[in-house]
Parts: C-alpha cells; structure tokens; sequence
C-alpha cells in the first residue's frame, strides 16, 4: 500500500510546474535600520501565491545610515564594529504575492523573459516585543550638602527596568519591478509599513519617565535590492 503510494506521488513531484517553489533574499534599507529577508513562496498560479518571510532588522545606531557604512567599510578602529545596545528583530512575515506576466522588451530574449512586477501584502510578526534593559538608576544620586561646591562623581548603580505595552503585529505593503532571467528575476521594491523597530525599547520607563527619546512613528519606509529563483 505504502509503495503504490509512493509510485503515485514521485510521478506527481516530477511533472509540477517549475514555478511553482520560489526562494528569494533581499537586502533592505530604511531611515531607521537594515534588514536581510528570505523568502519562500508556493504559488497556485503563474501570477497568484502565498507564502512566508523571514526577517532580521539591525539599527544603524545613533549615528545614521552614513556612518553605519563608514564603521562597517573603516580598517582603523576610529570606529566600533560592535554596539550592544543596537536594537535588533526578527520577524515572521506571511504575505501573499500577486505578479504581472512578464513584459518582453526585445525579440532576441528568451520567451517568458522581461520586466514583471510584484505586490506583497502581508503582516509582520515581530519579535521581542518587550526588552529589559540595564539603564543607570539617576534616583541614587545623593544630594550635595548646601554650600559645597566643585565637582562631584559618582557610580551610579544600574537597575533593569522591561519595556511596556510592546507592539508585535504589524501591517506590510510590498511592490517590487524585477526583470526575469530564466528561472529567476532581480528586483528594486519598495515597502511601506506602521512597524518600528522601536517599538521594542520605546516605553521603557522609570520612575514613569522615559529612558529613550525615540523619534515619533508613522510609517517605515525601505528599499531593497534582491533576487527570488523558483525551483
């Protein structure tokens, strides 16, 4: 019984499409913070699937982007290759994926070869949604007897304090222009999202204050370069 069900499934496996198993990476850029994504989506149609991503988003740090490049191109040690407190996330995306049939643009390309385009939107499950953090606790500063003067140092004890109300689900809207090659197309996309990789560390708070001045959030915006293979 179990061999005849194998003789019917290998056959099966063998005369699928080839369009129909699709792998893609694509590297990110936004105001924020970087990202590498991998992708994989089973398609039903030529033009309609769905499938899932897998994100990990890096803050530059409070520098910005120029001299996040600067740090990670430097050979001199002028800058530190390594912050621990950057925020880092991981992210489960399931999306669905909708696609153009291709436009050929010349006579001489292979058939099936040419500019397409793509639309992706999906929610993004995003991970830790509460940090702990170790901040200096600023409430054991004593106080300087009336009349002193000059300076004053002091080690301040550290204490960890959670972040509250973290948000972890999120809306995502993806279009890409690719040029498909054969079994895969390189593509430029756009997204535009409410995530924030702040979300994690913005209300962490003591004494009801907060230790983070993050920038206000309205939407996140990236570009990325990529490539997705079907196979």
């Amino acid at each position: 019984m179990v061999m005849a069900g194998m003789l019917f499934f290998l056959p099966t496996l063998a005369q699928e499409e080839p369009w129909r198993n699709n792998g893609s990476f694509d590297i990110g850029f936004a105001a924020d913070a970087w990202n590498i994504e991998l992708g994989y989506n089973r398609m039903l149609t030529p033009f309609m699937g769905a499938g899932i991503g897998l994100m990990i988003d890096n803050e530059y740090d409070s520098s910005g982007l120029m001299d996040y490049l600067m740090e990670s191109l430097s050979d001199n040690n002028s800058y530190d290759s390594y912050d621990e407190d950057r925020i880092m996330r991981l992210s489960l995306i399931p999306q669905l994926t909708l696609r153009t049939p291709t436009l050929r643009l010349s006579r001489k390309t292979d058939p099936g070869d040419g500019l397409l385009l793509q639309v992706q939107p999906g929610i993004m499950l995003s991970f830790p949604v509460n940090e702990t953090e170790e901040v200096p606790d600023y409430r054991a500063v004593p106080q300087i007897p009336k009349g002193k003067t000059g300076y004053h140092y002091y080690t301040l004890p550290t204490v960890r304090v959670k972040n509250e109300n973290g948000h972890w689900c999120y809306w995502r809207l993806r279009a890409a222009l690719g040029y498909q090659l054969g079994a895969g197309f390189l593509y430029v996309a756009y997204s535009v999202s409410n995530y924030s990789i702040y979300d994690s560390r913005r209300n962490i708070r003591l004494d009801g204050k907060p230790i983070h001045d993050y920038p206000k959030h309205r939407l996140t915006h990236t570009v990325s370069v990529g490539f997705n293979i079907a196979f």
